[in-house]
């Protein structure tokens, strides 16, 4: 019996090569075509664009294209991988003329996300406060139509977090969209070491990157409230967009990782973070929870004021008998929810 592929169109922050890896371990064949190595991560694997301009971008391509054309299942990773300058539309008619299954992932920034976004139809909106990166950005005719061939192409379009969902059962295409599938990581589980923090001093990490979406500034003065208060007793890492390989190494001596105080959920350097053995800060809240049917959740909710993760880790450094429990509690969630083989198990009945 031939195995089943898959092609996972795009990269975002690691997601792609985990839920590759999520279906390898299923027994099919799947693969990541990657456009730029997901920008300063450097996520080298799978299919990859060679090039150093658009031209020969596009020629690597057309010379990929016969591989591509070999897998059934395409996960596109966002409708922008199909733009006018990848040959997109030409692409998803060679795709939907040799029948391909098109699923498309909702995973970061799109027309639809910017468009309920804008409108006030998302709560906790990572852009409120802050100038969209561009202007007209997702917003231009040629986003829309994009958008709409894409989207209208797909079978089934699957959300992987609340603040996606969300937005996509607002959009003419609501009638695709299925449950809420959590977003896979291949983070390695490591052991948690058992630590004195009446000798030891508490790591405490930030990650910075795409500052004002994260609430970066929000964090900062909270980590600059708790230095003061316990210099002696906790110390704070700040990485500066580092490829993802660096990050995941400096990660490794921290304790409290806060990823990010905007929208309902949290991203892949959080789960990266708990499969660490660390104990997560996001949001995480009820619209999360409710979303993805939850019954347990270790992450420590915080919103977007830096009095909520004062207090988050003023209560952890005050009683940290509890941080090595809380430690495994969050990483043991994050194998149940958030590891490859599981979320791509879920994946199976959209799968041809």
């Amino acid at each position: 019996m031939k195995k089943k592929s898959v092609l996972i169109y795009g990269e975002y922050s690691g997601y792609g090569k985990s839920l590759a890896k999520g279906f390898n371990d299923l027994g099919y064949n799947a693969e990541v075509l990657s456009f730029s190595g997901d920008g300063f991560k450097q996520l080298k694997s799978g299919l990859i664009l060679h090039g150093n301009n658009k031209l020969t971008k596009l020629l690597s391509l057309i010379k990929l294209l016969p591989k591509i054309l070999k897998y059934k299942n395409i996960l596109v990773m966002n409708p922008e991988f199909f733009n006018f300058k990848l040959l997109g539309p030409l692409i998803l008619l060679l795709f939907k003329a040799t029948n391909k299954n098109i699923i498309l992932l909702c995973c970061g920034d799109d027309v639809e996300f910017i468009k309920r976004g804008k409108s006030g139809e998302v709560p906790n909106w990572p852009y409120i406060d802050i100038p969209l990166p561009k202007k007209k950005y997702y917003s231009r005719k040629v986003d829309l139509f994009i958008n709409y061939i894409v989207a209208s192409s797909a079978n089934k379009i699957i959300p992987v977090m609340y603040d996606y969902s969300k937005a996509w059962r607002l959009s003419k295409f609501s009638h695709k969209v299925t449950e809420t599938i959590p977003l896979a990581c291949d983070g390695n589980v490591q052991e948690i070491p058992f630590k004195n923090f009446n000798n030891e001093k508490i790591v405490i990490m930030h990650g910075i990157n795409r500052e004002g979406f994260k609430g970066t500034q929000v964090i900062k003065k909270a980590l600059s409230e708790i230095e003061k208060k316990y210099n002696s007793q906790v110390k704070i890492i700040l990485p500066e967009k580092l490829p993802l390989t660096e990050y995941l190494k400096v990660m490794e001596s921290a304790d409290i990782a806060i990823d990010q105080t905007k929208g309902n959920s949290y991203g892949m350097n959080a789960i990266y973070s708990m499969f660490a053995g660390h104990i997560v800060l996001a949001p995480a809240n009820d619209n999360f929870i409710d979303d993805l049917k939850l019954t347990n959740c270790p992450i420590l909710s915080i919103s977007n004021n830096p009095e909520s993760i004062f207090n988050a880790l003023e209560n952890l450094i005050t009683k940290n008998e509890i941080i090595y429990y809380l430690k495994k509690e969050t990483q043991q969630y994050s194998e149940k929810i958030h590891s490859c083989k599981q979320v791509a198990t879920q994946f199976e009945k959209y799968i041809r």
